[in-house]
């Protein structure tokens, strides 16, 4: 059974928040009864250096370690403090036969995809994240052939906010209604922000939606 739920976590909230238009897309998460939650994340669409700086002061982090380094991405790996409510979600996952197949972020909570066995296991899941705290609203189930793409694209909050406003205000009109910078401060954002969070979300939309017909990459 496929599961996409909102997740109103505070992991890397601070982190993520401090610089316009910053993703995170999780790679992996591990823990054992030893070693605290640690993750393996993809950022973009953000200053680098200025989410560096904020991942010290980030409260669900107590260490930090830039792995890799691409031209518009970076890879990092964070360690969280012991009995962060995360590490028990995930615990919790497992126990459940579930597994986590993406975690997204833009600082506002996040976007998870998963399986489970059935709907059993998630409620089991559900209410583990629920005696720590946190909350998964569920966004869609499938409990026939799975479907990860879900039938729509992977957007966040905001890339979804930016989309559709941008349609509302005129953007994407010949000519154009309204500039980057109008369009961000109809969100409320700097028009670099906008123009980050345009960008990533129409990337995300192609992606998901004509991936056959990309090239191999």
């Amino acid at each position: 059974m496929f599961v996409r739920f909102n997740l109103d976590s505070t992991l890397l909230q601070h982190a993520l928040s401090v610089p316009d238009g910053m993703q995170a897309s999780v790679e992996q998460f591990d823990t054992t009864g030893t070693i605290p939650l640690r993750v393996v994340f993809w950022v973009t669409g953000g200053d680098f250096e200025t989410f560096e700086d904020a991942l010290d002061e980030d409260p669900t982090v107590v260490d930090s370690t830039g792995l890799a380094t691409e031209k518009t991405r970076r890879l990092y790996r964070v360690t969280c403090p012991e009995g962060i409510a995360d590490a028990k979600a995930y615990t919790a996952a497992i126990e459940g036969d579930g597994v986590i197949l993406n975690a997204t972020s833009d600082g506002d909570g996040w976007t998870v995809k998963t399986l489970f066995p059935d709907r059993e296991s998630f409620a089991g899941f559900r209410d583990a994240c629920e005696e720590v705290g946190l909350t998964p609203t569920v966004e869609s189930i499938h409990s026939d052939t799975i479907n990860q793409d879900d039938n729509a694209a992977d957007l966040t909050p905001a890339q979804k906010e930016i989309l559709t406003r941008a349609v509302e205000v005129g953007y994407f009109d010949i000519p154009r209604q309204t500039t980057l910078r109008g369009l961000g401060a109809d969100v409320g954002v700097s028009g670099q922000a906008a123009s980050e969070r345009l960008r990533r979300g129409m990337e995300t939309l192609v992606r998901e939606t004509l991936a056959d017909d990309l090239p191999n990459q």
